[in-house]
């Protein structure tokens, strides 16, 4: 199956188009990308990087849709159609694709998120031209077969059931994601609620197809041993008659950002599940990608519990008396809107109540205790060594840049993020991480074997 639903924490995303200087680019630049780019008159953004050490190159295409932009009825349109875009089109088989990737010695895959779908390859250098031709023909040309559309309706249920009802950590991040947006278009899972997977027409996907995918809502990325002036000259040809769609932008506008703004209680569930020892997941409503806030919450959550030196690993794992197996801190920045999350598994025995006032304590009294000239510096040359460790490969910095533009519309965004790292102070830290954990609007959910069968407790405090 080609999948990769997001329940992962994403990346920072964004690009620039040719003709004007993106943001960023008047920054120092502590990578050395050279990146060229440029925009058609369609829309379309384009992003090369040379790369000549081996004859391969990986090409990424970025489609600025996601579950954010679904509604009732189609929730999950964004995935499912990520399935049959491999199902083939007017002019290539689902068989032919196969074949002309694998039989040219490549990879191909996908993946959708709350806020874009990707598609990318990793090729020999001899098929790009092939490639992007292949790209531009999925970008206008599917071609949805009732029959299996039916059949890959079965395979999205079953991934569906294999991720979030069959899976105690799926079901814990899953009521974790519902009820901290809910009434928001982040409120619903990226792979669909299970009754509009089973009702979703075939008409409506392929209409959803038509309006999202075009050349203004698209970012082409290829990185590798290929020529700039080729590969846009090439684009040119395969991507350049594409027609634009109005709905992208017009959709968009006509959801304002006050419409992803958290507005609940404080929420306490508990669900019963396959798991022996209670899984717990304790969430505050955080900020979208790119703020000053969203930063310091970033090095936070390494801070509280990345790696053994980590304070909630101390306190609560590596203690003479510990009650959790494992527990990790992420800072999940979406497009409009974010949480930063504490998770982990209980010690059997450990009350999960009781837990939650202890963990909203250490979390509070954290906040002072865990930040200091050496842990800051400490998780900020952790950032540094993983930035740098997103770049050792073609489809790395494809994503990287892809990412980037998608997100900011400036693929050299990133100049923007180590300044904004390096430059935050203890007293940033302390101020940002003490502002999230004071918002009461928390929500709590733990799923376990010895949870009520019924439907789940909730508890809603002011």
């Amino acid at each position: 199956m080609r999948l990769l639903s997001s329940l992962a924490l994403m990346s920072f995303l964004g690009a620039c188009a040719g003709g004007y200087r993106a943001p960023s680019e008047n920054l120092p630049d502590p990578l050395k990308l050279k990146v060229h780019s440029h925009r058609l008159e369609n829309g379309l953004t384009l992003l090369v990087v040379e790369n000549s050490a081996l004859p391969i190159y990986s090409l990424y295409s970025f489609y600025k849709v996601g579950g954010k932009d679904e509604r009732k009825g189609i929730t999950g349109a964004s995935h499912f159609l990520e399935h049959l875009m491999f199902k083939g089109t007017k002019n290539t088989s689902a068989s032919r694709f196969d074949y002309l990737v694998e039989g040219n010695g490549g990879t191909s895959n996908a993946y959708t998120t709350n806020d874009f779908t990707v598609y990318h390859e990793n090729m020999p250098s001899s098929t790009l031209e092939l490639m992007l031709s292949v790209e531009a023909d999925r970008m206008v040309n599917l071609v949805i077969d009732p029959k299996e559309f039916e059949q890959e309706r079965q395979v999205v249920l079953e991934e569906r059931k294999m991720r979030y009802e069959n899976s105690p950590r799926g079901q814990v991040y899953l009521r974790m994601m519902e009820e901290m947006f809910r009434g928001t278009p982040y409120g619903t899972s990226v792979i669909g609620d299970v009754q509009d997977l089973k009702t979703v027409s075939r008409n409506q996907i392929y209409n959803y197809y038509r309006q999202w995918y075009a050349p203004n809502n698209a970012t082409i990325v290829v990185v590798g041993d290929v020529k700039a002036g080729e590969v846009k000259t090439l684009v040119q040809k395969h991507f350049g008659g594409l027609k634009a769609s109005p709905v992208p932008e017009a959709s968009r506008a006509a959801v304002p950002d006050s419409a992803f703004k958290h507005d609940h209680e404080a929420i306490h569930q508990d669900l019963h599940g396959q798991a022996a020892t209670p899984l717990f997941m304790l969430a505050f409503p955080g900020d979208a990608i790119g703020t000053p806030r969203g930063f310091a919450m970033d090095l936070m959550s390494k801070i509280f519990a990345d790696g053994n030196s980590s304070y909630l690993n101390r306190k609560y794992t590596l203690a003479k008396r510990p009650r959790a197996t494992n527990i990790y801190a992420g800072n999940y920045t979406l497009e409009k809107a974010g949480t930063f999350m504490v998770g982990g598994e209980l010690v059997r025995g450990v009350d999960p109540a009781k837990f939650k006032e202890q963990l909203l304590k250490s979390l509070t009294q954290g906040c002072q205790a865990a930040v200091t000239e050496t842990t800051l510096q400490k998780v900020k040359n952790q950032y540094q060594k993983e930035l740098y460790g997103e770049l050792d490969t073609n489809a790395g910095v494809a994503q990287f840049i892809g990412d980037r533009q998608s997100y900011f519309g400036d693929w050299a965004y990133y100049r923007r993020e180590v300044k904004a790292y390096n430059a935050l102070t203890v007293a940033q830290v302390k101020a940002a991480c003490a502002e999230i954990m004071a918002d009461k609007r928390h929500v709590w959910v733990t799923v376990w074997e010895k949870n009520p069968k019924a439907a789940a407790a909730v508890e809603k405090k002011q």
